[in-house]
């Protein structure tokens, strides 16, 4: 549902700065001046010159505003519904009124043509409805796009919250059994767990920085490491400024899943290796590449690519909802090995 209290100009209009938009209302009104002369006259009474003025008019009013509304769009404060309606409308309409009176003027001036004032009181008329039409438009559409906005967001949120039934069982076991041999680690153990559980369930797309995201893995990989001890090996390569600002739980989740199905199944544990690289840009679109490569044990029904696909498909799913097509995803398996990449987009300052 749409808030009624504050609405942002942004969230109601459509960006009138750019190309296509602008190309979208030159094409709608030029067949908007084909339609008008249709109706108003016999195809025998066709005339270029008619055409001509018309057209140049209705496309002064066009450009004219949306070039007010691109600014408007662009500083106007959060108003409420029915206000925001109200400037739109009183926008459009003083723009083809004022338009209007000048073009009346131009006509008689250099054209010679005498334009009445019950002309300027159509094109008033004809402006308001149309204003009218395509606020409704903008509202129906900006209905649609915050319904999916927040279908987006549940489902990430979803996928962000969701944490493996036999992680969470295989950590309360080892702290149940750490509680009499080793309290200090057992309460470690529990404000790592706690640490993560809290990451779990932030509001979906929460940005946080590089070396929180790194020291929430490591908490992680502390709990699993009192599992499988020595068996567990991880080695790092970070190359990127720690203070970039990524989404929260997306280096995680690709530890989780490389031993869930990696290291665990194999009775003599294996290995994780990971590299995070910026890769830096000319421009500002910077992209970091998160790689992770993981042993195999072959022997083991959990090394089934379907397991794997299933849990990098939530990753990729949830990534793709804050990026889209920007994220790059790739996954491979071979000599005994299974390597993950992933590249976003990421904002250095």
């Amino acid at each position: 549902m749409i808030d009624h209290n504050k609405i942002d100009a942004s969230d109601f209009l459509p960006d009138f700065c750019q190309g296509r938009s602008l190309l979208g209302l030159t094409l709608f009104s030029q067949s908007l001046v084909i339609v008008l002369i249709l109706l108003s006259s016999n195809l025998e009474e066709f005339g270029w010159q008619r055409f001509g003025l018309l057209a140049f008019y209705v496309q002064w009013v066009v450009l004219v505003c949306a070039a007010l509304l691109c600014r408007f769009r662009e500083l106007a404060p959060p108003l409420s519904l029915n206000p925001l309606m109200l400037v739109i409308f009183i926008i459009v309409v003083m723009t083809n009124l004022l338009i209007s009176i000048l073009s009346r003027w131009g006509m008689e001036q250099w054209f010679y043509q005498p334009l009445g004032v019950d002309w300027i009181v159509r094109n008033v008329i004809i402006s308001a409805i149309l204003s009218a039409l395509l606020m409704h438009y903008f509202y129906v559409q900006m209905q649609n796009r915050l319904h999916a906005r927040s279908e987006l967001q549940a489902r990430v949120q979803a996928l962000q919250s969701r944490i493996r039934p036999h992680f969470l069982f295989n950590s309360m076991n080892i702290i149940a059994s750490l509680i009499h041999e080793d309290p200090d680690t057992a309460e470690e153990a529990v404000e790592d767990l706690s640490a993560l559980f809290r990451a779990s369930l932030k509001e979906a797309g929460v940005e946080v920085t590089l070396a929180e995201e790194l020291a929430l893995c490591r908490k992680y990989l502390h709990i699993e490491c009192l599992r499988l001890g020595p068996r567990l090996q991880c080695d790092w390569a970070v190359d990127a400024p720690h203070n970039i600002k990524i989404p929260l739980l997306t280096i995680q989740p690709l530890l989780e899943n490389a031993i869930y199905h990696g290291i665990s199944p194999d009775p003599n544990g294996g290995y994780i290796k990971v590299n995070i690289t910026l890769i830096a840009s000319t421009t500002t679109d910077h992209r970091l590449s998160v790689e992770v490569v993981n042993s195999l044990y072959c022997n083991h029904h959990h090394n089934k690519k379907s397991g794997n696909q299933m849990a990098l498909q939530n990753i990729e799913h949830r990534l793709q909802a804050l990026y889209g097509d920007s994220v790059k995803m790739q996954s491979e398996q071979c000599d005994q090995e299974y390597k993950m990449i992933i590249e976003y987009p990421v904002i250095v300052s």
